[in-house]
């Protein structure tokens, strides 16, 4: 029955442009940032996910949430689900994560 439910937001996130990965009751979304708008498009995402579990009487676990992000710029991206702001968890610069690449490849072999 879950499933039913979950299809449908997935297709309603999609209309945003917005990559969704869903293990049982857990989902990650993301999305690609090159510039404000795309911040507006993502905050627009999450607040649809928000009036989708209203609808549904369903419950996000707000402090389970968070902002990972990963490239160029480390930008004070500030986003929400309701009047809850979301926590940053990490943020990588590209030369972070050529290092962690790399990191992980020498533990690989």
């Amino acid at each position: 029955m879950f499933l039913i439910f979950i299809d449908e937001l997935v297709w309603l996130l999609d209309k945003y442009g917005v990559k969704v990965k869903l293990f049982a009751d857990d989902m990650k979304l993301y999305l690609r940032i090159l510039n404000d708008v795309d911040i507006l498009v993502l905050q627009d995402a999450l607040t649809a996910v928000y009036n989708w579990a209203n609808e549904w009487q369903l419950s996000i676990s707000i402090e389970k949430c968070y902002i990972l992000s990963l490239g160029k710029a480390t930008n004070q991206v500030v986003l929400s689900i309701g009047n809850s702001v979301l926590p940053k968890t990490v943020s990588l610069s590209v030369r972070h994560i050529a290092y962690f690449s790399v990191h992980f490849c020498i533990l690989c072999k």
